[in-house]
């Protein structure tokens, strides 16, 4: 026999209690019905209930104030507010809170009826998300990486596999996808968790350079060798090395880095003796490997080397459905460094977020969100909060009509603060090199800073 769904009503009006009772027995759901807030909280804290509605007004303890109680307990019970007393301010709130509906006072018995199946249906489907996040956490143990799609599965799945094995694995993806993340995912999970991580950006070296920085050097190896110098290869022993961008390695290195692979010996640059590192090996690109290998860029068999174990890191746009999700982690990570409070996204702000495009990936949206942590003035997040490339979506939807319609100093001052936002992010808010960028006085800026917010 299927147990019965058990809906807490809390109204003071008995005729309510009555008609919501009989319309919601009538559907086969189990029925509790309290006076006020505090009494519907008791039940609440001693019996599973799986959906509350709530009037509005009630003695003791209202149904918005029920709501916020239950949230700052981290009980996220989906909740129905029923209320006479219909207002934006209220309405938003009960929404930033987390109502599923909200419902005035007259009521259809069908809509009670449709908003109590929806409001069941999101209870279960954020219980199997939490759900599979736990399991899928729990398994694969990828710290900051985040999301649930099946794509991001798929990266979690290989993670695991590559953290019970020693091989080689080549990660890749286009920038901001997380690789490096990934490459410490696998390490701190791995077999040589005990030891060094040690990660290089191959493209950040020339070629001498970067030899250096992998083999080492011995003293009077060239001008500047003023002394013995340990590589890379030698300061991972018994941990991981993460190559980052290793298409960009010339073609001379990766013969030496062949031989080190298959052999896990090397001399540093100028010197003889031989040495010797045991080392897992991760490399990282956001090249077509292959591509170089047919046009003679990249070594068909160091390609194979590193390509034992293959991750391949999704582009966000693959995966828009981890963008709330996303959104969410970084808002509480950037809520917790810079001491705020800031609860949710706009809808219209959540909208420019969902139909970017991101060819800077969860990296660019990450910065994004702490950028709108920085700029945001409440406790939610507004489309004019957004980095210029986002808040700008929606002005070039704006119709000509509409931008005829702004006075020329309401114009000005748009685009002033534009100008004064961008000069900010790019001179990372160091306001001396932002005021002579932008050829005013410092005391200029900081009052155009506070006019705009």
């Amino acid at each position: 026999m299927t147990k019965k769904l058990k809906i807490l009503v809390a109204d003071d009006d008995p005729t309510v209690q009555e008609l919501l009772q009989f319309i919601l027995e009538k559907h086969g759901f189990e029925v509790i019905i309290c006076n006020d807030g505090i009494k519907a909280k008791e039940v609440i804290d001693h019996n599973h209930v799986d959906l509350v509605i709530s009037d509005y007004k009630m003695p003791n303890m209202d149904g918005l104030q029920l709501l916020k109680a239950l949230r700052k307990e981290g009980q996220d019970i989906p909740f129905i507010l029923i209320t006479g007393y219909g207002s934006i301010d209220s309405t938003m709130e009960a929404i930033k809170l987390g109502t599923v509906e909200y419902l005035t006072k007259p009521f259809k018995p069908v809509e009670i009826v449709l908003a109590t199946r929806k409001a069941l249906n999101m209870g279960q489907i954020q219980r199997k998300l939490a759900h599979l996040q736990k399991e899928v956490r729990a398994k694969y143990s990828v710290e900051n990486l985040v999301g649930q799609s099946p794509s991001m599965q798929e990266v979690y799945r290989n993670i695991h596999k590559a953290s019970n094995s020693a091989p080689n694995v080549l990660i890749k993806g286009e920038t901001g996808t997380g690789k490096e993340l990934a490459a410490r995912a696998i390490h701190y999970h791995g077999l040589y968790k005990k030891g060094p991580f040690i990660a290089v950006n191959c493209s950040a070296f020339s070629k001498g350079t970067l030899e250096s920085e992998l083999f080492g050097h011995v003293k009077g190896a060239f001008t500047s060798a003023h002394r013995d110098h340990k590589g890379r290869f030698e300061l991972a022993d018994q941990g991981t090395l993460l190559l980052d961008e290793i298409g960009d390695i010339p073609i001379n290195t990766q013969v030496k880095l062949l031989r080190v692979l298959q052999e896990k010996q090397f001399e540093r640059v100028g010197g003889q003796e031989t040495l010797r590192s045991d080392f897992r090996l991760i490399a990282a690109t956001n090249k077509d490997l292959k591509d170089l290998v047919h046009k003679g860029l990249f070594r068909e068999d160091l390609y194979y080397r590193l390509s034992v174990i293959n991750i391949a890191m999704p582009a966000l746009r693959g995966h828009p459905e981890d963008i709330p999700i996303l959104i969410k982690h970084f808002l509480q990570q950037y809520n917790r460094i810079n001491k705020k409070n800031i609860k949710t996204l706009s809808l219209e702000a959540m909208k420019v977020m969902q139909n970017y495009s991101w060819p800077g990936n969860v990296r660019q949206l990450e910065n994004a969100i702490e950028s709108a942590v920085v700029m945001c003035r409440g406790d939610m997040i507004k489309v004019q909060d957004l980095p210029l490339e986002l808040s700008n979506l929606t002005s070039e939807k704006t119709s000509d009509l509409d931008e005829n319609q702004q006075s020329l100093p309401q114009a000005v001052a748009a685009f002033e603060k534009q100008l004064v936002q961008k000069a900010l992010d790019q001179n990372a808010w160091v306001k001396n090199r932002t005021a002579k960028a932008l050829g005013i006085s410092s005391r200029i800026l900081a009052y155009k800073i506070k006019k705009y917010g």
